[in-house]
C-alpha cells in the first residue's frame, strides 16, 4: 500500500472513530438525562411521603460502585451524577 493509500485509510478510520464517539456521546447524554429524571422523581416521592430528599446510604453504595468499577475518576464521575440527579440539576433539559 503507497503512503498516500496508507494516510487515506488512516484518515478514513480516524474520521469513522470520531463519528464513533459521537454516538456514544449522544447516548451518555440521554440516559444522564434519563437517569436524572429517574432521580428526580424519587426525591420527589421520598418528599410526598414525608422522608428526606436524599438517601446517603443509597449515595455512598452508588459512589463505591463507580469507584470500584472505574476508580479515582469514576468516583468524581458518580458526584456530577448525584448533583445532575439532584432538584434543578440538568439544564437544557426535556
Amino acid at each position: 500500500m503507497s503512503e498516500t493509500r496508507a494516510a487515506k485509510a488512516l484518515h478514513t478510520r480516524i474520521a469513522r472513530e470520531r463519528e464513533r464517539l459521537g454516538e456514544l456521546d449522544t447516548a451518555l447524554i440521554d440516559l444522564i438525562r434519563t437517569r436524572a429524571e429517574a432521580a428526580h422523581e424519587l426525591e420527589e416521592l421520598r418528599r410526598r411521603a414525608g422522608g428526606p430528599r436524599t438517601d446517603l446510604t443509597g449515595e455512598n453504595a452508588m459512589l463505591r460502585g463507580y469507584h470500584g468499577a472505574l476508580g479515582r475518576r469514576g468516583a468524581s464521575i458518580a458526584l456530577l451524577l448525584l448533583e445532575l440527579g439532584r432538584s434543578e440539576g440538568v439544564a437544557g433539559g426535556r
